[in-house]
C-alpha cells in the first residue's frame, strides 16, 4: 500500500507499507537502520492474526524514496508521525526495533495517541559509543540470526546505501536519546533477546529504569528478534499491548 506524505523538508514522498489483520487498536512496527518492512514480515503475519498491524518503509528505506536527503532520528520520527496521520491512525501501539526504537520513542514524545511503546533491541548502548563499536557488535550478531534475515539485510543495505546508513548511525550516536526517555510517559516495554550482543543487558535495564512506566522483558533470541524469533517477539508484544 502507498500513502503520499509531505515531509518537513517540503518534499512529498509515497510511503510504502505492509498491512495484515483488522480490528482493534492498530499496531505499528518500525524497522531498524538500513532495513525495511521486509525484516518484519514473519512477525507481521503472527501479529496480524490478533488485530490490524502495519509496517511502513521509512523514507529512504525499502520501497520508499528518500525525499532528497538522508533523515536522522528526528526526521524519521517526524516522517513516521506524518505517515500515521495520513493513514488515519489516531491511537496506536508503537513498536520500534534497533534504531527504530529510537525513532519510535521520538515519535511517542512528539505525538499523542501512543497507547503502548515497545523498544526492541534498542541501539545506542553507551558501552559501544562509536559507529565502529556498533558495527562490530552487528558482525558478532550475524551468525546468531536466521539466514533469511541476512539475505534481507544485504538487499536492504544495498538499496539504502552504506554511506547513508553510516551518516544516520553517526548522527544517532551523537544524540543522547536516553536523556529524553523520562518524557515518554506511556506504558513502555524494553524487549531484549538473551543472545543480543548489540543491546546488552545492563543498557536495557538502565533504559527501562529511565522510562516512567517502563519495564524490561528478556526472551530467547538474538538482536533480530522480529525475524529470527518471531513467535517469542509476537507473544511478548501481544502480552504487553493487547
Amino acid at each position: 500500500m502507498w500513502t503520499p506524505v509531505r515531509l518537513r523538508t517540503g518534499r512529498t514522498v509515497r510511503v510504502h507499507h505492509r498491512e495484515s489483520g483488522s480490528g482493534g487498536r492498530p499496531l505499528v512496527l518500525v524497522h531498524g537502520l538500513g532495513m525495511s518492512g521486509r525484516s518484519m514480515v514473519p512477525a507481521l503475519g503472527l501479529l496480524g492474526a490478533g488485530g490490524r498491524t502495519l509496517v511502513p518503509d521509512l523514507p529512504g528505506y525499502g520501497r520508499t524514496r528518500g525525499g532528497g536527503r538522508a533523515l536522522g532520528v528526528p526526521g524519521l520520527a517526524d516522517a513516521l508521525c506524518r505517515w500515521m496521520d495520513a493513514v488515519g491512525l489516531d491511537e496506536v501501539d508503537l513498536v520500534g526495533h534497533s534504531l527504530g526504537a529510537q525513532v519510535a520513542a521520538a515519535a511517542a514524545r512528539r505525538r499523542g495517541g501512543v497507547a503502548h511503546l515497545v523498544l526492541v533491541g534498542p541501539t545506542r548502548d553507551p558501552s559501544a559509543p562509536s559507529w565502529v563499536g556498533q558495527a562490530w557488535r552487528l558482525l558478532q550478531d550475524a551468525p546468531l540470526e536466521d539466514p533469511g534475515l541476512l539475505l534481507v539485510a544485504v538487499r536492504d543495505y544495498l538499496r539504502a546505501g552504506p554511506l547513508t546508513m553510516l551518516a544516520v548511525l553517526r548522527h544517532a550516536l551523537r544524540r543522547p536519546e536516553e536523556q529524553a526517555m523520562s518524557e515518554v510517559d506511556v506504558p513502555a516495554l524494553v524487549l531484549r533477546g538473551d543472545r543480543d550482543p548489540v543491546a546488552r543487558q545492563r543498557w536495557c535495564e538502565d533504559l527501562a529504569g529511565l522510562l516512567p512506566q517502563g519495564r524490561l522483558q528478556v526472551v530467547p533470541g538474538p538482536h533480530g528478534l522480529v525475524f529470527s524469533a518471531p513467535a517469542a517477539f509476537a507473544d511478548a508484544v501481544r502480552g504487553f499491548c493487547r
